[in-house]
């Protein structure tokens, strides 16, 4: 069984989702993991261990506060960023160090797509489904809470309908599309909220990671280079979820 945590992140041109896929059988070490590090946030920089840690914020200087001797304060926008590259390499040193890690990405241009977000969340759900099938295993969802209605319509419709078109034009049968239906995918999709999930926050780092490097960059993101972290994700990307593209992004 595989577990995967599952966020999104829009700008004005792109839409993206990211699904952080965890091993069933490395789960309590990649959750031990993320806890040591959030253990050192709070001694290191005074975030306690229960704030939640959301990319928009800590990249904005808004909405997180630390604790010192001198009372609450703010993290700055340079600190904010430092603590969203930390949790990027954190993924990213757990895949190269214990596996059972991985990450798929959807990122669409939305002018080019219409319905973008349920497009994106078929996507999503396909690539999934044929990374547990090609591994022999299943996969669970756990998506952020909002939007329970609309997603949970989409995997009920894919568990029956998914017309899939063939990479070559047509299936052996001759049809354009064959019917396969995400039946790795179990359980019907659960939903919690990200502040008392640490795990979906970091599914949340990496959405917001990728849509940076998408998006033009302002001129604080670009001084503060954080349109290139998403660059920190190696190991950790599902590569054969596109392989039209180096990153293995969906992008359409």
């Amino acid at each position: 069984m595989r577990l995967y945590y599952i966020d999104e992140s829009e700008g004005p041109r792109y839409y993206v989702r990211s699904a952080l896929g965890v091993d069933a059988e490395m789960w309590n070490v990649f959750l031990t993991d993320i806890q040591e590090w959030r253990r050192e946030l709070r001694e290191n920089r005074g975030i306690p261990t229960d704030r939640e840690l959301h990319a928009c914020d800590l990249l904005a200087g808004r909405g997180l506060l630390v604790r010192n001797d001198n009372g609450d304060e703010r993290l700055t926008k340079r600190q904010g960023a430092e603590v969203f590259l930390e949790g990027l390499r954190r993924v990213e040193n757990a895949a190269q160090g214990m596996g059972g890690i991985e990450v798929i990405n959807v990122c669409l241009h939305k002018p080019d797509v219409k319905a973008y977000e349920q497009v994106s969340l078929d996507r999503l759900l396909n690539r999934i489904n044929n990374s547990v099938r090609a591994a022999g295993t299943h996969a669970f969802l756990i998506f952020d809470e909002g939007k329970e209605a609309m997603i949970t319509r989409a995997y009920r419709r894919l568990r029956i309908f998914n017309p899939v078109p063939s990479r070559y034009e047509l299936w052996e049968e001759g049809e354009r599309t064959r019917n396969i239906p995400v039946e790795n995918v179990i359980g019907g999709p659960a939903f919690r909220s990200s502040d008392c999930d640490y795990l979906l926050q970091m599914a949340d780092f990496i959405a917001h990671a990728l849509l940076k490097q998408e998006e033009k960059p302002i001129p604080r993101v670009e001084d503060l280079g954080i349109h290139e972290v998403f660059s920190v994700l190696d190991c950790a990307l599902n590569r054969k979820a596109s392989r039209r593209d180096p990153q293995g992004i969906v992008r359409r």
